[in-house]
């Protein structure tokens, strides 16, 4: 019995080699035109959830090299869940965790792959809406991410074609609005480190207060203040913000 189990293991590798690489030698129980159509069958559907998530990289990359890049994959990765977020952030991580050449030769794929996966995520992730619980507080109302790029692939399209590209160093949120649609907003830096506190925890403005204080030492408190009201005007338009004087209108 040990005996069948140690061989039927062998010849599971051996079928996994081969599904991976098929200059690799098969077992001569295992029919070659069968096989085949095993491997065309999985390496299509990995393919097919990949190109789903990534258009704009895929419309971007010459075509074969972005076949080139999915059969590295497909061969070398270790997958998993066979779902197709996960196999294609899986994707995204294996470039990432290899350093591919590919990441060195253009210096905006991996931007473009993050905000890529990132739309699918915003898609598909349950996002609880909080409550504001004091009435002293700012509170943002749903989960946001903020993100800096040295390149704009956010404002990109499948019609975009490499010769456009310019590095445009910029900080961006991104959060799924109630009406479901994923939104994105530039932000100054200050802006960004402020939220990115609110996006962690509820803050009273004297807290906000003393954050841009520390960002921006050379700030006077009507600078702070004026600050503090444009960022309020910026999150309230957006419908993110739970403050204290939003809340006083509605109970008037």
């Amino acid at each position: 019995m040990k005996t069948e189990q140690i061989s039927f293991q062998a010849t599971q590798q051996q079928f996994c080699d081969w599904i991976r690489s098929p200059q690799t030698e098969l077992p001569k129980s295992l029919p070659a035109e069968r096989m085949q159509i095993y491997r065309d069958l999985l390496c299509n559907n990995v393919c097919s959830f990949i190109n789903l998530v990534y258009p704009v990289t895929r419309a971007m990359l010459p075509e074969l090299q972005w076949q080139k890049l999915l059969n590295e994959f497909f061969q070398k990765a270790q997958c998993d869940s066979p779902f197709y977020n996960d196999i294609s952030l899986q994707f995204r991580e294996y470039l990432t965790d290899c350093q591919h050449p590919s990441l060195q030769e253009y210096p905006w794929l991996a931007e473009l792959l993050q905000f890529e996966w990132l739309e699918l995520y915003l898609d598909t992730v349950e996002i609880a809406k909080t409550t504001v619980t004091w009435q002293d507080q700012w509170q943002l109302n749903t989960q946001v991410w903020v993100l800096v790029f040295q390149y704009p692939v956010y404002q990109w399209s499948s019609s975009m074609s490499i010769s456009e590209i310019e590095r445009m160093p910029s900080v961006i949120m991104v959060w799924r609005n109630d009406q479901d649609h994923i939104c994105i907003e530039s932000l100054s830096v200050l802006f960004a480190v402020v939220i990115e506190q609110l996006n962690q925890q509820a803050l009273v403005e004297q807290d906000i207060k003393n954050l841009i204080k520390a960002t921006v030492p050379d700030f006077s408190n009507a600078q702070i203040q004026t600050q503090l009201d444009e960022l309020k005007i910026q999150l309230t338009r957006l419908e993110l913000l739970d403050a204290p004087n939003n809340n006083n209108k509605e109970k008037g």
